[in-house]
C-alpha cells in the first residue's frame, strides 16, 4: 500500500495562495466522495481567520452506522500551512494538515473500492494560507490566527476513542530523525508508556527502529502555561479523556516552522502510511494506545492528575 499520491496531490492542493476549507471539500467531491461527511466552519480570531475542516470515513461497523467498533480521531495540529506575505509558499508547519488529508483521502479512497475500516475515521485540521509566526527557541514558530484553544476545543470530538495527533515538530534539538516519530500515549495528564502495538506498526511501516519523541510534563502543560513546550502536538489530549499519541514529522537539523522549503515528502508518505496502517488496526481491536489494566492501577493508587494540569485553560 502506497499514500505516495495521496499526499503530493494534497501538497499541490494546500500550495496555494488562495486555498481554503471549501478547496478541500471540493477536492474530495471532485474524485466522488459524496458519501463520506465533510464539514467546513470558518473561524475567526483577532489576527485573522481559518477554515476548520472535519472529515469523517464512515466504518462498515462504526458507530455513525449503528455499529460498535471505535473510532479514530486523527488530528492534523497546526498554526497555518502559509505564513504569507512575511514568506512565499508552504511552510515547514503543514505537515500536520497534509498528512491528516492524505489520510482522509487515501481512506476514502479504500471505502469506495470495497476496502473499508471497521471502525469511524474522524479527521480534524484547519486551513489557513497566511497565518502570522512567533518567536521560538532555537527557531522560529508558526502562530495561528485563532486562539490555541479555539481551535482545540473543535480538534477532538466526544466519539473519538483514540486520537493521533499529527504535527511538524523540527524546531527543537530534541529529536533528531530524518522523518517521523512518535509519542507515549498522554491519557488525561498522565504520560504512559509508549504502546508497543504503535511501535510495531511502525517498524512495519518504516523498516526501521521505532523512533520517540522524548516529551516531557512541560510539553503537555497548556499553552496558558508560560513555559517552554517541544510544540502544540500533545495539547488535544486537553479536552479528551481518550488516549493521544502525537505523530511527529522529524528533521536532523532545527528548522523553523515558518520556513519555507522543508516539505519531506517521503517522511510525509510514511507517516500517512502509519496513520492509515494505525486505523486499521485500531478499528479493528487489534491495536491498543495503552494497557487498560495498568491504567486502572494508576487510578487505584494514584488517582486522577487531569483536572491540575488543565488549571489555566478555557471551559
Amino acid at each position: 500500500m502506497s499514500t505516495l499520491k495521496h499526499v503530493l496531490e494534497l501538497i499541490d492542493l494546500l500550495d496555494d495562495p488562495k486555498v481554503s476549507g471549501e478547496s478541500v471539500k471540493k477536492f474530495f467531491v471532485g474524485r466522488g466522495f459524496t458519501d463520506i461527511g465533510i464539514e467546513v466552519e470558518t473561524v475567526r480570531g483577532d489576527r485573522g481567520s481559518t477554515d476548520f475542516v472535519t472529515i469523517t470515513i464512515p466504518g462498515r461497523a462504526g458507530k455513525s452506522s449503528g455499529g460498535t467498533s471505535p473510532t479514530l480521531g486523527v488530528v492534523g495540529r497546526l498554526g497555518g500551512i502559509g505564513a504569507r506575505p512575511t514568506y512565499i509558499g508552504m511552510v515547514s508547519d503543514a505537515d500536520g494538515a497534509i498528512v491528516a488529508l492524505a489520510t482522509a483521502y487515501k481512506l476514502a479512497e479504500m471505502r469506495a473500492r470495497g476496502d473499508e475500516v471497521p471502525g469511524d475515521v474522524v479527521i480534524t485540521t484547519h486551513i489557513c494560507p497566511n497565518a502570522p509566526t512567533r518567536p521560538h527557541k532555537p527557531v522560529p514558530m508558526m502562530d495561528s490566527p485563532v486562539d490555541i484553544f479555539t481551535l482545540l476545543k473543535r480538534e477532538v470530538r466526544e466519539d473519538m476513542d483514540a486520537v493521533l495527533s499529527v504535527d511538524a515538530t523540527k524546531a527543537n534539538w530534541v529529536i533528531k530523525h530524518t522523518g517521523f516519530a512518535i509519542t507515549p500515549t498522554v491519557k488525561e495528564g498522565w504520560v504512559l508508556r509508549v504502546s508497543p502495538d504503535l511501535t510495531d506498526i511502525y517498524v512495519r511501516v518504516t523498516g526501521e527502529p521505532p523512533v520517540v519523541v522524548p516529551i516531557t510534563m512541560q510539553d503537555i502543560l497548556p499553552y496558558s502555561t508560560p513555559v517552554y513546550h517541544i510544540n502544540s502536538m500533545m495539547q488535544p489530549w486537553l479536552y479528551t479523556k481518550a488516549p493521544v499519541v502525537g505523530v511527529a514529522i522529524t528533521a536532523r537539523m532545527a528548522l523553523p516552522g515558518s520556513g519555507t522549503g522543508p516539505t519531506n515528502f517521503v517522511a510525509l508518505e510514511q507517516a500517512t502510511r502509519f496513520v492509515v496502517e494505525v486505523a486499521k488496526d485500531f478499528t479493528m481491536g487489534r491495536a491498543r494506545f495503552y494497557d487498560p489494566e495498568e491504567w486502572e492501577t494508576i487510578m487505584r493508587i494514584h488517582g486522577p492528575i487531569a483536572d491540575l494540569l488543565r488549571r489555566g485553560i478555557p471551559k
